[in-house]
C-alpha cells in the first residue's frame, strides 16, 4: 500500500463530524507547497457560558456590579 492510498483509506475511515479539520488541514499543507501562504481560521467553541439574555441585560448587569455608583443612566 502507497502512501497516498494509506492517506485515501484514513480519510475514508474518519467520521464524518471530524473530516472538515482534516479536509482544511490537507488544504493548508497544499496551499504551503504551492508558495501560497494559508489563511488561519479561528474557531471557538463554548468560550461563553452565561445567561442567554445577558447581552440585552448587559447595562443592567454592570449597574449592579458597580453598586449606586453604576446607576446612573448611560
Amino acid at each position: 500500500m502507497t502512501v497516498r492510498e494509506e492517506a485515501h483509506r484514513l480519510l475514508d475511515a474518519l467520521p464524518e463530524d471530524r473530516l472538515s479539520e482534516a479536509v482544511e488541514l490537507l488544504r493548508q499543507w497544499a496551499a504551503a507547497e504551492h508558495g501560497e501562504r494559508p489563511r488561519r481560521r479561528f474557531r471557538t467553541t463554548a468560550v461563553f457560558d452565561g445567561e442567554p439574555d445577558l447581552g440585552e441585560r448587559a447595562k443592567e448587569v454592570v449597574r449592579d456590579a458597580w453598586g449606586a455608583e453604576g446607576r446612573r443612566t448611560a
